[in-house]
């Protein structure tokens, strides 16, 4: 996951696997919740390129970067197993959350 600040915002490329790509792109926009004001929720944007499954894993990452971080942020993700068993799914998915953890740290929060 490589990460770029553009000023208090962060733009995210998430990529891996057999050919790395453009699958799906989110965009987070953070808001004060609509039923507790104070705790800050996100409206997500996606876009998907057709036949690719990205964009929840997109949607996840940029949802969760914004409530902590209080920025916009955008997520391109393509990550590509040719054949991929479930298996190989789930270990994708929890590569995804190791790795989204170790970007709330770098980023310093909790």
């Amino acid at each position: 996951m490589d990460i770029v600040r553009l000023g208090k915002d962060l733009s995210v490329c998430l990529y891996g696997g057999d050919v790395p790509h453009i699958g799906a792109v989110a965009m987070a926009t953070p808001h004060p919740g609509l039923s507790i004001r104070e705790k800050t929720d996100a409206s997500v944007s996606l876009l998907a390129v057709t036949g690719h499954k990205e964009d929840q894993v997109a949607r996840k990452v940029a949802y969760t970067l914004a409530v902590h971080v209080d920025a916009t942020i955008s997520v391109t993700c393509g990550i590509h197993l040719d054949d991929a068993t479930e298996v190989e799914i789930s270990q994708v998915l929890k590569v995804v959350d190791i790795l989204l953890e170790q970007a709330l740290e770098e980023l310093q929060i909790k």
